[in-house]
């Protein structure tokens, strides 16, 4: 998931609160990344003439692949990662659940049609899922690098953001705007660059909010109105029009009001009832139903945010076509041009193309902007549950590191032990301290005449025999 365009428009209008900055500087730094945003590009990116990677049984392991050595980069770089992952998908999100649906089923007629290795490549990526057992071989791998995990009840970005709030990790690693939307106080995009000659972009949501000029409940109320995966948004309303419109009337629905005669506003609950029973004829219903039945070929994986990544899959420049016997020396190009918000399209629509009639703005019939608001002010997340000892890295299991990879998925057992050994040593650079932990930062105070309050004396205030002059010898 996504907010369309919000990376355009914080770049022009609050570029202050982006910072460029190597990877090296996260050094000691703990971040939370989310685990199925991840495994979603190795599956995507670690390729072997256009199929992903597969043990002697048949079994994919790019997303292993992927996550061994990406991982090993990060804790060679010092950052101490806590890999989050997905649990149920809410409610709201049924309707993009079945478009995402939709939009594969339609890869799969075009893949059938494909005369060209390039279409058959960019087709076969638009059919990539993260099911339940890709997941789980993530978390094993994990677990025997002694890496944390989390599971959340919920979005895993939203929980990500949560462990930031509560001062847990420093950041929130994602390719995805919308963790400032759920109140992350710092979000890193492009960590995952390792070696590549691209920096980190670090976005401050405190800085964000002081250059738009709003409060954070504004802020979510312009992610809405630019578009998120929670509900539809008003045809006609980009980022910078979307802003004038929250600096002017604060809210939605103030804006509906003053703008559109718009007084009532439909009762998510209600709506999304309605429109269970509608599609209840259409077999769709168990896509809606998500948060409360475990659907057998595991509709979770679309909360990978298949959407974000799919759109800019047709301009990736550069493709990772890996072996795992050069897996770790690549990985800093495996991204392409994913790094972009795939809503910046909406403004380079009107670059080197004829100018479209403008229309009007359009409000979605029964808008439920209340039901995402709601979402983003109150997601399903973990809250003070967990704690610094939860987040503590611990010893590899060596052994069961080289069953799980070398046994079970074919990995060289030589490049297994020699990333074990790097892992040992970079564990070791990781626990260091930084040495900005040891200050803190404190307020200025005025220092002057601190005996008298901090008050300057006045003329009137001097002795009586005071003189001017040099004093005598």
């Amino acid at each position: 998931m996504g907010i369309l365009g919000l990376s355009r428009l914080i770049g022009d209008v609050a570029p202050d609160s982006i910072k460029e900055i190597e990877i090296s500087s996260y050094f000691g730094r703990r971040v939370a990344i989310d685990a199925s945003m991840s495994i979603y590009q190795f599956l995507i990116a670690i390729r072997n003439n256009y199929e992903m990677m597969t043990n002697s049984d048949g079994e994919t392991t790019s997303h292993l692949v992927g996550l061994f050595y990406r991982t090993c980069k990060l804790l060679e770089a010092g950052i101490k990662p806590v890999y989050v992952f997905d649990g149920k998908a809410p409610q709201l999100k049924g309707d993009e659940l079945q478009k995402r649906k939709e939009r594969r089923e339609e890869a799969s007629k075009k893949l059938e049609e494909a005369e060209t290795a390039e279409d058959v490549n960019k087709f076969s990526k638009r059919l990539v899922r993260v099911t339940r057992q890709h997941n789980e071989d993530c978390k094993k791998l994990l677990q025997l690098m002694g890496l944390p995990i989390i599971c959340s009840p919920g979005e895993a970005e939203a929980q990500c953001a949560q462990l930031c709030k509560e001062g847990l990790v420093y950041a929130v690693a994602t390719e995805d705007m919308d963790g400032l939307t759920f109140g992350a106080e710092r979000l890193i995009r492009n960590l995952s660059a390792g070696g590549s000659a691209e920096k980190c972009k670090e976005f401050t949501l405190a800085k964000v909010l002081n250059s738009l000029e709003l409060t954070q409940s504004q802020f979510i109320d312009l992610c809405i109105l630019m578009g998120c995966d929670y509900c539809e948004s008003i045809k006609g309303i980009g980022g910078k029009k979307g802003l004038d419109l929250i600096r002017k009337f604060k809210s939605i629905e103030e804006i509906l009001k003053n703008k559109y005669n718009i007084n009532e506003f439909p009762d998510v609950e209600i709506i999304y009832e309605e429109r269970k029973r509608n599609l209840e004829n259409d077999g769709i219903e168990e896509v809606l139903e998500k948060d409360k039945v475990k659907i057998e070929d595991n509709e979770n994986e679309d909360n990978v945010k298949n959407e974000e990544i799919e759109g800019k899959i047709d301009s990736e420049t550069s493709e990772v076509k890996l072996e795992e016997s050069k897996a770790e020396d690549t990985f800093e190009d495996e991204n392409g041009d994913e790094k972009e918000d795939q809503s910046d399209d909406d403004e380079k629509t009107n670059k080197g193309k004829k100018k479209k009639k403008k229309l009007g703005s359009e409000v979605p019939a029964n808008w439920l902007f209340r039901g995402a608001r709601k979402l983003f002010v109150e997601p399903n997340v973990l809250k003070g549950e967990i704690t610094e000892n939860d987040l503590k890295i611990k010893e590899v299991d060596e052994a069961g590191l080289i069953e799980f990879l070398c046994t079970q998925h074919g990995f060289s057992e030589e490049r297994v032990q020699s990333a074990i050994k790097r892992i040992k040593a970079a564990k070791g650079k990781s626990n260091q301290t930084r040495i900005d932990s040891f200050f803190s930062m404190k307020p200025t105070t005025n220092t002057t005449n601190k005996q008298n309050g901090g008050q300057k004396r006045n003329a009137s205030s001097k002795p009586s025999n005071a003189k001017r002059g040099r004093r005598p010898k």
